[in-house]
């Protein structure tokens, strides 16, 4: 059918054009969108031909009623097959291809290189593959890197291994993701210095596999001295013999680095070798000892889990901050975060939790003042609290949420609440219910009674009367409690029930001007 022609009319009603069908088909998954086939025979038609293809493996497990287990196994490959001989057939263009298969038997990898060379061949852009099992071992085709119609590629689990007289041609690539791939360091960067107009770049868990076979595990190091990258085996001496020229990264928009050991110089002249960067993530990046800094005009969004280092960050238009972790970083702004949204994730396995915690907290939230703070604190062991006094400091910075969940079965003490309070004024607390553990959920209903009792009795007092049961409630006005689901829906509390399992209590807080209690 051409495209953009109308479909035909099913009683006397005009049908959307074939493209918008195949569009809303597109957002949608594999499985999902072959069930608008049964819609009409327009929707069945643009199905049929639509130029996003989803081959998932895993929609295919179900053995059908009367299925022998070799006629079951074979459903998934014979409809591969079946689907990429009718696009040739139809000669017919592909702009998004994207398999996930799992190597049960050795055909099956002939498969994939066959399904992933015809897509190829029909100009295919945006390639996406994802293999089971987790070990590695695929090797993708070469034609991948040979492919000038790509645009975007996203590879997991499996090898890339480039002959030496093959060159890489896929020069208008945009984005490029590889996570837990197995490559060799120059053939990265090959792929970076031929790619020009790459925005957006992932690397997660990739290791070398050369030096994975010699040495085990291996970790990248990057490191950037202006206007050179290069990389190379910390421990056990780099394959590259020098470092690589490569071009600067001057339309990369997105970065995403995940268990990298990072150089210092990665951070020297930032904005001049990421002129156009918007988004940074760095999570589980370590490496340097030094305290760095990261100055960017550009920079939007900054996203840090566990991160080892002592960062300075000058980025006065950031609007989003996300940091996870055990402890506090020593991170710093040198610009206030005025526009911006802080999203704040803290986990705890250790069973002691000292007073000086809870400064380090204060001092944390403090720095991000006055952007939008919401606060998650998720418990996995429990907990021995030293209780915080009370002194005159800082004032305390203003939370929109503070979210608590519990993953062990006991709850919070009154002491750990004492330090939360003398360390933040939330305006909301959310208690997650986060396991159909019932010692668990005696746990997440014990912190709900103790809240409501210390809450309350705060109310009913004057805000700026110190009381040690009540220790940095100053200034709270007025307390509502509500359960609540994920679609908005609300319910009041009512004192004569409790909440079921994986339920959610939120407390909406009103703070007065008081704040004497640590100020």
């Amino acid at each position: 059918m051409e495209r953009g022609k109308r479909s035909e009319a099913i009683n006397g009603e005009i049908e959307l054009p074939e493209a918008i069908i195949q569009q809303i088909q597109s957002l949608l998954n594999g499985k999902q969108a072959a069930r608008t086939s049964v819609v009409s025979k327009s929707w069945y038609n643009a199905w049929l031909t639509s130029p996003n293809l989803d081959f998932d493996q895993r929609n295919f497990q179900k053995r059908r009623i009367g299925d022998s287990q070799s006629e079951a196994a074979e459903r998934f490959p014979n409809f591969v097959k079946k689907t990429m001989k009718r696009y040739q057939e139809l000669n017919l263009k592909i702009v998004k291809f994207r398999l996930w298969m799992r190597f049960t038997k050795p055909d099956l990898v002939s498969l994939a290189n066959e399904s992933i060379i015809k897509a190829l061949k029909m100009g295919v852009n945006d390639l996406s593959l994802d293999f089971f099992p987790h070990d590695g071992s695929y090797v993708l085709p070469n034609e991948v890197l040979e492919t000038e119609s790509l645009i975007r590629l996203s590879a997991i689990e499996c090898k890339i291994d480039r002959p030496m007289d093959r060159k890489v041609l896929c020069s208008r690539l945009e984005s490029l993701s590889l996570s837990k791939v197995c490559v060799e360091d120059d053939v990265v960067w090959d792929i970076i210095s031929s790619c020009p107009l790459i925005e957006n770049l992932l690397l997660s868990e990739c290791n070398n596999f050369v030096g994975a076979n010699k040495f085990g595990q291996a970790t990248w190091i990057l490191s950037l001295r202006s206007p050179v990258i290069d990389i190379h085996k910390g421990s056990v001496g780099s394959i590259v013999d020098g470092p690589i020229k490569v071009l600067e990264f001057h339309k990369l928009k997105s970065l995403f680095l995940q268990k990298v050991s990072v150089d210092g110089r990665f951070f020297s002249d930032f904005s001049i070798n990421f002129p156009c960067i918007e988004d940074l993530s760095l999570h589980n990046c370590y490496g340097y000892l030094g305290r760095a800094q990261i100055s960017s005009h550009s920079l939007k969004s900054i996203s840090l889990t566990e991160i080892m280092m002592w960062v300075n960050f000058d980025v006065p238009n950031i609007s989003k901050f996300t940091f996870t972790g055990t402890s506090f970083s020593r991170l710093s702004f040198t610009s206030a975060l005025k526009e911006c949204e802080s999203h704040i994730s803290i986990l705890f396995y250790c069973h002691h939790v000292k007073a000086s915690w809870f400064r380090e907290l204060k001092r944390f939230l403090t720095m991000l003042t006055p952007s939008k703070i919401s606060l998650s604190l998720g418990f996995f062991r429990e907990q021995s609290i030293d209780r915080v006094r009370e002194y005159e400091g800082l004032p305390r910075p203003v939370l929109e949420n503070l979210i608590l969940s519990f993953h062990v079965e006991s709850s919070v003490d009154s002491a750990f609440l004492d330090g939360l309070f003398w360390s933040c004024r939330p305006k909301v607390i959310t208690i997650n219910g986060c396991s159909r553990s019932r010692l668990i959920e005696k746990a997440h209903n014990e912190l709900i009674e103790l809240l409501c009792k210390r809450l309350i009795q705060q109310v009913n007092q004057n805000c700026c009367i110190s009381n040690q049961n009540v220790f940095g409630q100053h200034g709270l006005k007025e307390v509502n409690m509500e359960y609540f689901e994920e679609t908005g829906r609300t319910t009041l509390f009512c004192a004569s029930t409790s909440p079921q399992y994986g339920q959610k209590v939120r407390f909406r807080l009103k703070w007065g001007r008081c704040d004497c209690a640590g100020g």
